[in-house]
């Protein structure tokens, strides 16, 4: 029996980590982070990711490159509360022609609270999908450059 290969660990210049405290309105009746919230942290980790190489979205949009997420996926842990400071832990996990997938984990202290991943494909104004420009796909290998 073949025993299947672990899959190739990603290099550590692809995480990048922002902090965050968390909002009153994002917090539930029972004073907890409402669960769609953590689809709002995983954004924030990502634009702060490029960010931190030097990229601003708006940039790829005047060039007419899109990138929606078209799946996500989600795991909870721990609650996080109001006032807490969190950690968004964002990493470019695997890039194709057409697509970039991230993963992320939520922290706090020593504990992750949420784990999950997106995945992006880039597609032009007319929503159809295309290749992501060579240019683009550097950035995605690149370490932070702020």
């Amino acid at each position: 029996m073949v025993e299947p290969q672990a899959a190739p660990a990603v290099p550590a210049h692809l995480t990048s980590r922002m902090t965050l405290a968390v909002r009153f309105c994002e917090t539930d009746l029972m004073g907890i982070v409402h669960h769609a919230n953590y689809l709002t942290y995983f954004e924030a980790g990502r634009v702060d990711w490029l960010h931190r190489r030097g990229i601003s979205y708006d940039k790829w949009v005047e060039k007419g490159i899109h990138l929606p997420v078209v799946e996500a996926k989600l795991r909870y842990k721990k609650a996080a509360r109001f006032d807490e400071i969190l950690v968004v832990e964002t990493t470019c996990v695997d890039i194709t022609r057409v697509t970039v997938r991230f993963g992320y984990r939520i922290l706090r202290g020593g504990d992750v609270l949420c784990e999950g991943e997106t995945l992006l494909a880039c597609v032009g104004q007319d929503l159809a999908p295309k290749r992501i420009p060579p240019d683009i796909d550097a950035v995605f290998r690149s370490p932070e450059t702020t």
